[in-house]
Order: C-alpha cells, then structure tokens, then sequence
C-alpha cells in the first residue's frame, strides 16, 4: 500500500512525470513496442497502469510479439517477474507487468533526477 501512494505521488511532479513519459517512450520504442499511447497519458497512476496493460495485451496477440526484449529494455529480470507472479497469483499477468513496469520506470528517473541535482560543480 506504502509502495503505490510513494508512485502516485512521485508521478504527481510534473518534471518526475514529463521524464517519464521520454524514458517509458524510449525503452518502449527500443522494445519494438507502439509509444503512441504515451502522448495521451495524464498524471495518474491508474490510468497509466490500464494503458500500459493494454497495450502489452493488445501487442502479444500479434506474431511479432517480444515481451522479453521490452522487459529486458526496462531492465526486468526473469526472476523478479516470477516473484511477482508467485505473489500475486491469479491475478492478470499484463497487470503485474505493467506494474513492474512502471516501477522500474519510475525508478529510473528518479534515480536520474537524483544524480542530476545532485551533481558537484
């Protein structure tokens, strides 16, 4: 409950959320995935999380398919995606994905945002 009111609120910034919009759109892009669903995304995590979602359904129904390259691209291991999985069990997969998602986004960004404020002259 902690983790999702933290994301919620990190994506509230408007800096935080405009960066995460360009490096969701960039590991998107370079994962072979559609980024035209990100211009239209407002500030809230879970409208984010639904269009995101979908759009990983939307795109393992076509034969070109590759979820492993996007999570790879976002820097999702195998082995935290099946610790999701194990402790969200019945739950919708490219639900759970899509959280990762946005998780490790978010993270780097902020991790980014960090450094770069925090840079000596």
């Amino acid at each position: 409950m902690q983790d999702l009111l933290s994301l919620k609120n990190q994506l509230s910034s408007r800096n935080l959320f405009d960066a995460f919009k360009v490096q969701l759109a960039k590991d998107f892009e370079q994962g072979s995935y559609s980024i035209d669903f990100i211009k239209t995304l407002e500030q809230d995590y879970d409208i984010i999380h639904e269009k995101i979602a979908y759009e990983l359904q939307r795109k393992s129904e076509k034969p070109d398919c590759n979820l492993m390259q996007l999570l790879y691209r976002v820097d999702i291991s195998e082995a935290q995606l099946q610790k999701y999985f194990n402790r969200n069990n019945g739950q919708n997969h490219f639900n759970i994905i899509a959280e990762l998602i946005i998780k490790r986004v978010l993270q780097k960004v902020v991790l980014k945002h960090f450094y770069k404020t925090n840079e000596r002259p």
